[in-house]
């Protein structure tokens, strides 16, 4: 059975570099006529940040600080998510079904966890390394992705 294209999880920086991912993202849900839902995730701060607070402020204090620094975060994200896709949607004629989604946690283990619970049919990402030594030695998310994906994962070279 060849599979169908319904929801498509596009995993991006937000960076001006990470728009032909984008691009193909927006080509591939018009293309197969599918939503596309657009992930931000917000790595959690070092242990040595983390221990640094917790030891100077007091419980109170650092949990406030905490929330209201992460939701802070997620809200400026949001507006960033929104006027990225706002700008690479102007000029198209056809506009998908779009939703935005910020979680915080490890990158490559967030990705595949949302894209399990969104029941995702693949995801769309970029991929800034270029030199497979570099890839090798160090990983990157995008393989990490790859590696430990159930669903297709569309990598696309990015500009730095």
């Amino acid at each position: 059975m060849i599979p169908t294209v319904k929801n498509i999880l596009y995993v991006s920086d937000i960076s001006e570099g990470s728009r032909p991912a984008f691009r193909m993202a927006v080509s591939l849900a018009e293309k197969y006529d599918a939503k596309i839902t657009f992930l931000h995730v917000i790595e959690p701060i070092p242990d040595s940040v983390r221990v640094t607070l917790e030891s100077t402020l007091s419980a109170d204090a650092y949990s406030k600080i905490q929330s209201d620094g992460a939701q802070n975060l997620k809200e400026i994200i949001e507006g960033r998510i929104q006027a990225f896709s706002d700008s690479e949607m102007s000029e198209l004629t056809w506009k998908p079904q779009f939703d935005s989604l910020v979680v915080e946690g490890i990158i490559h283990k967030r990705i595949i966890e949302v894209a399990d619970k969104l029941n995702a049919s693949m995801v769309v990402m970029g991929t800034r390394t270029h030199s497979a030594t570099k890839q090798f030695f160090m990983g990157s998310t995008a393989n990490k992705v790859m590696r430990h994906s159930d669903v297709p994962v569309l990598v696309v070279p990015l500009s730095s």
